[in-house]
């Protein structure tokens, strides 16, 4: 009887011992994850780079999920492999604008994918990996845990109507449409809203992301929209912080007077950048101006930035140079709200470069 217990005792071991999952090391994980991350770069025509996102493969026929603002309303999309691997046509295939997520196809095969985890798996405490172009730098990997599984509507800015799972690895600018996975490296999620660490009731530093059961659906979509070829496209040259001699030598005015393009981020949830860009193209002046209005703050050469003090009805802003971190400009205007502001502040900010870039003011006809 003994010896048959003891083989049961075995069989039950040897059982338990096989059938464990046992954690891949970090390292692992990371690599995998790696190898199944995109760059996906964003123009808005001739070259002239708007937005700088990250994608994940799903399919090994091409097939990727990315950030659904990164590519909206691009005119030319870029898609890099890490790899090396460049891929300059890139076709719509599916979206989901409420998720801010979209599926794109490229030209290629036998493309690495990860397993699909799901979001019932994604425990609170449990670890959590991400890799994407965080701030421009590619592939980037960082970990933390899953912290919780909410309605968008708890966090602002989010969305609505959908659950997100928040965890804590951090993210940054361009870690949209980057990948979130668990310990095995199982995908479990994809990166949306970037850092909510200015949104009340969520932890500072949070990461957002959607979970992949709500769109992998859109790796099977045929709208078939070919995007426009991203041949011309390079990530930006990396800026040095510059020397305090530099700054000290630099000319407001003339900063102005040469920059581009402009970036506008706010510190309230009273009020939201695409409102005043709405604003700024409405202005009769702003058009002759020859500034272009983008998405990501790394192709800026002007950044704008909104605030509202508390228990006040006075909006801020400031204008900064992104080389040197120089204040160019700042004012503010009181309003019951943040569309009223928007309103005022592109009148003041048309008005002020206008006047610095010498440019006309546009005649009114009879």
């Amino acid at each position: 009887m003994s010896r048959i217990c003891a083989a049961m005792l075995a069989f039950v071991l040897f059982a338990l011992t096989t059938t464990a999952q046992v954690a891949p090391e970090p390292s692992e994980v990371i690599a995998r994850v790696g190898a199944a991350t995109v760059l996906v770069l964003s123009g808005e025509g001739a070259g002239r780079l708007s937005s700088i996102s990250t994608g994940v493969i799903v399919r090994p026929n091409g097939v990727l999920l990315t950030a659904y603002h990164g590519v909206k309303e691009a005119r030319e999309v870029q898609v890099r492999l890490k790899t090396g691997d460049v891929y300059d046509h890139a076709v719509l295939i599916g979206a989901d604008e409420r998720r801010d997520v979209a599926a794109l196809k490229i030209a290629a095969t036998n493309l690495p994918t990860l397993p699909l985890g799901s979001s019932a798996d994604a425990k609170p405490g449990e670890p959590a990996y991400v890799v994407s172009n965080s701030n421009g730098l590619a592939w980037s990997a960082s970990s933390g845990i899953f912290s919780a599984s909410r309605l968008a509507d708890e966090v602002p800015g989010a969305g609505q109507g959908f659950t997100v799972l928040q965890f804590s690895a951090p993210v940054s600018g361009g870690a949209s449409g980057g990948p979130l996975v668990d310990s095995q490296g199982a995908l479990v999620g994809i990166i949306t809203g970037g850092v909510a660490s200015r949104n009340k009731g969520v932890a500072p530093g949070a990461g957002i992301a959607v979970p992949i059961e709500a769109v992998i659906g859109l790796a099977d979509g045929n709208m078939n929209l070919a995007l426009g070829s991203g041949a011309a496209l390079q990530m930006p040259p990396n800026r040095q912080s510059p020397s305090s001699a530099a700054v000290a030598s630099s000319n407001p005015q003339e900063i102005l007077r040469a920059a581009k393009t402009i970036c506008i981020s706010t510190r309230t949830m009273y009020f939201t950048p695409a409102r005043l860009e709405r604003e700024l193209v409405q202005q009769k002046d702003f058009e002759n101006l020859g500034l272009l209005l983008v998405k990501d703050p790394r192709v800026a050469d002007l950044l704008i930035t909104i605030d509202r003090p508390s228990l006040t009805y006075t909006f801020t802003y400031s204008v900064v140079d992104s080389k040197t971190s120089l204040v160019l400009d700042s004012g503010k205007v009181t309003a019951i709200d943040g569309n009223a502001a928007a309103g005022k502040i592109a009148k003041q900010l048309v008005s002020n470069w206008a006047n610095i870039r010498r440019i006309a003011p546009v005649s009114k006809s009879n």
